[in-house]
């Protein structure tokens, strides 16, 4: 009979890793896909910021120089990076 109920007992236990596992699983695969849509979105904040940093420049907006020159610099190292290194994404990122 002992040998019954610690079977039972094990099974169980088995059986509450297992969920648990699953669960934790699922809630990775949620973090990995917000950590996906934030990346997307700084991504295009990014491009944004440099498309109305040129048209500032275009302009010639002396008010916000200083600020243009940053966007536009950090662009510029932008570009000499690979896109997908500079934000820690990996091929099966993307």
């Amino acid at each position: 009979m002992a040998l019954a109920l610690t079977t039972c007992s094990r099974q169980r236990t088995d059986r509450n890793i297992l969920e648990i596992n699953q669960e934790l699983l699922s809630q990775l695969a949620q973090s990995k896909q917000q950590v996906r849509d934030l990346k997307e979105k700084f991504l295009i904040s990014e491009a944004t910021a440099y498309t109305l940093a040129n048209q500032l420049q275009k302009y010639k907006c002396e008010e916000y120089k200083d600020l243009i020159e940053s966007v536009l610099r950090e662009e510029l190292q932008f570009e000499e990076e690979r896109p997908v290194a500079r934000i820690g994404l990996s091929s099966s990122d993307i």
